[in-house]
């Protein structure tokens, strides 16, 4: 069963996207974050946001990406102002960072492994890739150290 932007949650949000980015900076900085930078991109169509930052002397990314829409090119109004699916599917992006971020660092307040999928890997040049864009096999061996009990367990 799909589930389309225009059926969750902050669809008929009035936030602008980078009102949701500049919220996600703050609350980064307030947690402690370092070098904070966002990044928003469009190729081929399809539109992100990156935002990558340091904490605790490593680096970490999220991606965020629009939900797909039922009718791409429906246009709304909403909030007085009309918008296609396309874009509105944007604010609501913004909004579901906001709220996905929020309580992440909530919970690595005091479990700070709660970011570890998030981490970056270091690698061979080009953007390094996250613990939770790796399969068990390919992140244990990025990770030598990790005492056998423990890999034996992620891959079980």
């Amino acid at each position: 069963m799909s589930r389309y932007a225009e059926d969750l949650n902050y669809w008929q949000t009035t936030v602008h996207p980078a009102v949701s980015q500049g919220e996600i900076v703050e609350m980064l900085e307030r947690f402690g974050a370092t070098a904070v930078n966002t990044m928003t991109g469009q190729t081929e169509g399809k539109y992100a946001w990156m935002i990558r930052f340091m904490w605790d002397g490593k680096s970490y990314r999220f991606l965020f990406t629009p939900l797909e829409c039922h009718n791409p090119g429906k246009v709304y109004s909403i909030g007085g102002k009309r918008r296609s699916a396309e874009e509105q599917s944007r604010y609501q992006m913004g909004r579901i960072a906001v709220g996905f971020i929020k309580a992440l660092l909530t919970a690595a307040g005091t479990t700070p492994a709660a970011l570890f999928g998030f981490l970056e890997l270091p690698g061979n040049g080009g953007m390094p890739m996250t613990a939770a864009e790796l399969d068990v096999n390919d992140l244990t061996a990025m990770l030598p150290d990790w005492s056998k009990s423990t890999v034996k367990l992620l891959n079980a």
